[in-house]
């Protein structure tokens, strides 16, 4: 039972809330990829997000609701993002800190499937972060309520690729006929699933400034050539920093998303100067460009970079709490499925 505790400020808003998600067609089941998005999709969640951004009250039937944080590769950002979001909407968190003491793992071979069809008798959404390309969508097959992808390996994390167009939206004003560029390693989750949602946005072109030992993935090339936007491949962060709109930083190396959380590898930690944006670059360079990462960054972005004007990345995590509340809001309205 929850009180009605509405300030007068609160009730002055009641219409706003009211109509929160009068304008949208019934979501789909699960976010497990950015493909399965429409634009009417990132355009509601973005005008959601927004709406909690300036103080919208989450919808009634959400409220006291339960939501599983189940990461089986080590979080901080998405994990605790996730977290903030669930409380603020008046829902439970619950989850275990060490999945790997839990017996859904390779070394006591409870499946997947199982363990989705337990936690979705349990609460009312799952989260998954798997270092197993296709973990959410096993999960999803035998799930009774709805699973958000938080990461599977090297394949997708949508949520991040919201809050990516959230923010890129929010410090351009419109992506259209703007130049992004992706500083880094290009083969990371983030990347293809925001590669899949700029499809929608029409920027001038997409710029890569990948590692000279690593190739843009094909399916990232094949999805913008398929939507006619250009691209550019490029081995300098001095050509983006004059000529791009935004930059989206990530890690030099990202050769760890794939591990399991008790793997020993390390992701080599150098990032040649080529790759790395100090702020002295940027002043000499004259940039606008506006600066992003996902996080966590490493070398890539030296801290130096925090205060100028256009580092947008600690703008771009506080963000994120109300796209993530966009998301969770939608999904935890559905119910539980057939």
């Amino acid at each position: 039972m929850y009180a009605s505790l509405q300030t007068p400020r609160d009730l002055a808003r009641t219409d706003r809330n009211k109509n929160l998600r009068d304008d949208r067609p019934e979501f789909q089941k699960h976010l497990l990829s950015a493909k399965s998005l429409s634009i009417a999709d990132v355009d509601r969640l973005c005008r959601t997000a927004e709406d909690y951004e300036l103080g919208a009250l989450p919808p009634a039937d959400v409220i006291g609701k339960t939501v599983a944080l189940l990461f089986f590769q080590p979080s901080t950002r998405t994990r605790m993002g996730f977290e903030a979001a669930i409380v603020a909407l008046g829902c439970h968190p619950i989850g275990m800190e060490n999945m790997t003491a839990s017996r859904s793992n390779t070394r006591s071979g409870e499946t997947l499937e199982d363990c989705a069809a337990v936690i979705s008798r349990l609460s009312d959404l799952i989260v998954v972060r798997h270092h197993e390309v296709g973990a959410a969508e096993r999960m999803a097959a035998k799930s009774l309520k709805p699973i958000i992808n938080g990461g599977d390996g090297w394949n997708e994390h949508p949520t991040q690729a919201l809050i990516d167009i959230f923010s890129l939206r929010r410090g351009l004003g419109t992506i259209r006929g703007k130049s992004i560029c992706f500083g880094g390693d290009p083969r990371g989750r983030t990347v293809r699933s925001l590669v899949q949602l700029l499809r929608f946005e029409s920027p001038r072109e997409v710029v890569f400034c990948p590692p000279a030992h690593y190739e843009v993935p094909a399916d990232l090339l094949a999805t913008l050539s398929e939507h006619q936007i250009r691209c550019r491949i490029v081995h300098n962060l001095d050509i983006p920093l004059h000529e791009s709109d935004a930059i989206m930083m990530a890690p030099y190396d990202m050769s760890d998303i794939g591990e399991p959380a008790a793997s020993g590898y390390v992701s080599p930690r150098m990032t040649p100067e080529t790759h790395r944006l100090t702020a002295e670059r940027v002043l000499n360079a004259n940039s606008n460009a506006l600066i992003y990462h996902p996080m966590p960054r490493l070398d890539e972005i030296d801290p130096s970079c925090d205060e100028l004007p256009n580092a947008m990345y600690f703008e771009q995590v506080r963000l994120s709490k109300f796209m993530r509340m966009a998301v969770l809001g939608e999904l935890l309205s559905i119910g539980t499925y057939p």
